[in-house]
């Protein structure tokens, strides 16, 4: 429902001028975070709800399977071929969802927050992090230095966090991927937009999108992994073709069928 709370959870960043993106003094700190959140009510039914913000000021934002630029960043062409991947990908999403929640009796309403990002110290120095929380509770984080999971130790012992623990540290989307896009483009990106003049910011700005939808989908990825608990069944329902039975989302987990046009690619722990 549109009052519902958990829209409003780490997404209140108001958009600004673009002169309040990149701070006027050499020595500020520099930050980029993408906030993502999932509601799942029921198997039917999901709502998506994110942004992206540098230093602050809100540049994108995600609200159902919409995606909007907030400020000029992204020339319009480029814009929509990245909104229609996103729109594939989220798509995706919720037919695995419906799947899986067909295996398992899964325990609803599920929230997602998913919150990553890096900063950029006046010294050089950079920090990334992603960090999950489910319910409300702390559940993973990402440890940058060694690409890997890590489980809050409250969670050892719970059998939902440790399964999601052990399949997100088994693909190379979540783990060296993951960690390249965290400790080196995202970093690379903050760096640029840092050190440029607002007359030269524009023609490196389409990277942001890049980032921001590539967070996006990693933020899905996760949703899927820890939601699942089993494989595909028949009887799939929407416009495509269920998985061969041989082929499964979690444990031995192979590549997920393709949507159709745009980034459709899911679990693939052998690519």
């Amino acid at each position: 429902s549109d009052g519902a709370p958990w829209r409003g959870a780490g997404l209140g960043c108001g958009a600004v001028g673009v002169k309040a993106l990149w701070p006027a003094a050499e020595n500020a700190l520099h930050t980029f975070t993408m906030i993502q959140l999932a509601h799942l009510p029921n198997s039917n039914t999901i709502e998506f709800l994110g942004n992206a913000t540098l230093n602050g000021v809100l540049t994108h934002s995600l609200q159902g399977f919409n995606a909007s630029q907030l400020l000029p960043l992204e020339p319009p062409k480029q814009w929509q071929e990245m909104e229609s991947s996103l729109q594939t990908y989220l798509h995706s999403f919720h037919m695995l969802v419906q799947v899986i929640a067909k295996e398992r009796n899964v325990q609803y309403p599920l929230h997602l927050r998913c919150k990553l990002g890096c900063q950029l110290s006046p010294d050089g120095a950079s920090h990334s992090f992603y960090e999950v929380a489910l319910n409300g509770d702390d559940f993973l984080s990402f440890r940058v230095a060694n690409a890997s999971w890590v489980l809050p130790g409250h969670k050892e012992e719970d059998k939902l966090a440790t399964f999601a623990h052990g399949q997100v540290n088994r693909y190379p989307e979540t783990t060296s991927k993951l960690q390249s896009f965290l400790e080196t483009t995202c970093v690379e990106f903050v760096r640029r937009h840092s050190m440029m003049d607002g007359q030269h910011r524009r023609s490196h700005a389409p990277l942001v999108l890049g980032i921001t939808l590539g967070a996006f989908a990693l933020a899905a990825l996760a949703v899927g992994v820890f939601v699942c608990t089993g494989g595909w069944s028949s009887g799939t329902r929407g416009d495509h073709a269920p998985a061969s039975p041989h082929s499964t989302v979690c444990g031995e987990a192979r590549q997920l069928p393709s949507p159709g046009k745009g980034k459709g690619m899911l679990l693939s722990p052998h690519s």
